[in-house]
């Protein structure tokens, strides 16, 4: 027995990645933020976070990537499917909160309504345009799926994600060139991930700044690619209705995929930092209640003033065992064999508010004077 109309989906492995987390920074709105920071270079991920929430990177793995030492200026990948589509999923997408609030695929778009539920809006919209300045941008996204070559263990995928015009055009642009050498076929062939820098202008300042840019490369000549694309198609002949089925399995997955919290989540902050609030845990100031399990604590006895020359010094008074009684009340005996009474909460000092007190005695006579350190008696 199976569970019906369960759509798997592909394990990940781990994450590539050009960016990690930067310093926080405070919006214009007064909220705290995590501005990403650009690398040069990739970095692979494991499934696994620190304390503080990042990626944790898998330095077995980028030794044996990069044997030589150094930065990871490329990777040797796979693809799994034959359709750029499957292998590289795109879209566009808008994040407000902690949600997604809106996907499309620039003719139709999915947006999500105040009762909870997506409906059918146009795409794109004001929130896609280069000109649009206001918060909540909409922006393009990338996911690409791959398997990393010199890894002895098959068992799931790496993920890279990109809102990066550049390289979600230059990652399709090289997925349809490399299909239309090899005749179609994309899945088993050996390319390598590069990132490499690029010149570009900043609309509507005309400055020129270094971007880096993904891509999908094949290490070889276009002949040798051919043939590498003619011996796959050769030995997987008899499988094409069997790698169809793979794929159209795929497809139904990708109609019906959901992103988790957690992708939200990590999205947001590596792509929509603006709109991502660091919640700062304030420190929990611990008051000391009463315990009416505890027997209330006795007063520190004050020390002794010492004495004043040519003064005899006050014999030392004895602290009885018992309360002394109110006025109007006798004294009761205190026995230690018999069971203790229930014990009494600490004195609230807020309980003597609205409590009429006596006035404080008079001062002393002319010519007495309390000397200090003591107390006056009347």
């Amino acid at each position: 027995m199976a569970i019906k109309n369960l759509v798997p989906r592909l394990a990940e492995r781990g994450k590539v990645k050009i960016g990690e987390r930067g310093e926080v920074k405070t919006s214009q709105q007064g909220k705290q933020f995590s501005q990403p920071k650009k690398l040069d270079h990739f970095v692979v991920t494991t499934m696994q976070r620190d304390a503080a929430g990042r990626m944790l990177p898998d330095l077995e793995l980028m030794r044996k990537l990069a044997p030589q030492g150094g930065k990871l200026k490329e990777l040797p990948v796979m693809l799994l499917y034959n359709d750029p589509d499957i292998n590289f999923q795109t879209r566009y997408a808008c994040y407000i909160g902690n949600r997604l609030w809106c996907c499309g695929d620039g003719e139709s778009a999915q947006r999500l309504e105040q009762d909870g539920k997506y409906q059918p809006v146009p795409c794109p919209c004001l929130r896609l345009e280069a000109s649009y300045t206001g918060k909540d941008k909409c922006k393009p996204n990338g996911t690409l799926q791959v398997l990393l070559q010199g890894v002895d263990r098959i068992g799931g995928v790496w993920k890279f994600r990109t809102t990066s015009w550049n390289s979600v055009n230059s990652i399709m642009s090289s997925l349809k060139l490399i299909q239309a050498i090899t005749g179609g076929v994309l899945a088993g062939i050996p390319l390598k991930l590069v990132l490499s820098p690029k010149t570009v202008t900043i609309p509507g300042t005309g400055q020129n700044m270094i971007v880096y840019v993904v891509s999908l490369e094949f290490p070889g000549t276009e002949q040798e690619l051919a043939k590498i694309g003619y011996d796959i198609a050769k030995r997987r002949a008899d499988h094409k209705a069997k790698m169809d089925l793979i794929e159209a399995e795929a497809r139904k997955a990708l109609e019906h995929l959901e992103e988790t919290p957690e992708e939200m989540r990590e999205v947001q902050e590596e792509f929509y930092p603006e709109g991502v609030t660091i919640e700062v845990q304030p420190e929990e100031v611990l008051k000391s209640e009463p315990d009416p399990r505890q027997e209330p604590l006795a007063e520190p006895i004050p020390e002794a003033s010492p004495p004043v020359p040519g003064e005899k010094p006050e014999a030392p008074t004895e602290i009885s065992s018992s309360p002394e009684p109110l006025p109007g009340e006798e004294a009761v005996p205190v026995s230690w064999d018999a069971p203790h009474p229930p014990p009494q909460p600490l004195p609230n000092p807020k309980a003597n508010k609205g409590v009429k007190v006596s006035a404080p005695p008079p001062p002393p006579p002319p010519g007495e004077m309390a000397e200090e350190g003591k107390p006056t008696l009347f």
